[in-house]
């Protein structure tokens, strides 16, 4: 029903309302520009992609676009072509890198915010807890992700999220960096208050492009 009263709006309005995180809006979004990304996905191949690989991130590139649109800057559908275009190029690259390397886990990056009490305060469930799939989308994905992390937090903040990634405990850290456990444990709350949105995200894009 919601669906069918947006349908007579327009694109910059449904635009507005995808952003505040209205599913249907999104989907309508989604099913409009579908075509779009299909044909700019036909425009590139790669021998470490399949063509289904390419459109799914083509899709990731659309997503991207929904979340960081800005109307005063240009229309809608040539921002969406730009970020499209440019996701498939980033995929293809980062495919060619990896290429003759061992395809390494993704970052599990539900672990950034998930606790567990039985264990040392600050303990963190890392990707040795929860595996995450490691299929080349997931782990650009997950790149992706950091990538957008790094542009958000200081190089303090940024180290520390890595460490507590890569399994490290609050002391591993404040030994590592010198800095005192207190001082740890305040950085990535801080992190985690700042990645947040990053995160709602990326997984309203994982989940949605996973199902298309």
């Amino acid at each position: 029903m919601i669906k069918y009263r947006l349908r007579n709006k327009k694109i910059e309005e449904i635009i507005d309302l995808a952003q505040t995180g209205l599913q249907e809006a999104i989907e309508i979004i989604i099913d409009q520009y579908y075509p779009m990304v299909v044909k700019i996905s036909s425009k590139y191949y790669g021998n470490w992609a399949e063509h289904e690989d390419i459109i799914q991130n083509g899709l990731v590139g659309l997503l991207k676009a929904i979340f960081y649109y800005q109307k005063n800057k240009s229309s809608f559908t040539s921002f969406a072509w730009r970020s499209i275009e440019s996701e498939i190029k980033s995929f293809l690259t980062y495919l060619n890198r990896m290429k003759n390397k061992i395809l390494t886990n993704a970052v599990n990056m539900d672990s950034i915010f998930l606790e567990d009490d039985s264990e040392e305060p600050g303990y963190m469930m890392t990707n040795s807890d929860v595996q995450d799939t490691n299929t080349p989308f997931d782990v650009y994905l997950a790149e992706s992700f950091l990538e957008e992390a790094k542009k958000i937090l200081t190089d303090l903040e940024y180290n520390v999220l890595k460490m507590r990634l890569e399994g490290y405990s609050y002391n591993d850290i404040s030994e590592t960096l010198e800095i005192k456990w207190k001082a740890v444990d305040n950085t990535y709350q801080k992190v985690k208050k700042k990645l947040r949105p990053l995160y709602e995200r990326y997984k309203v894009i994982k989940s949605l492009v996973l199902v298309k």
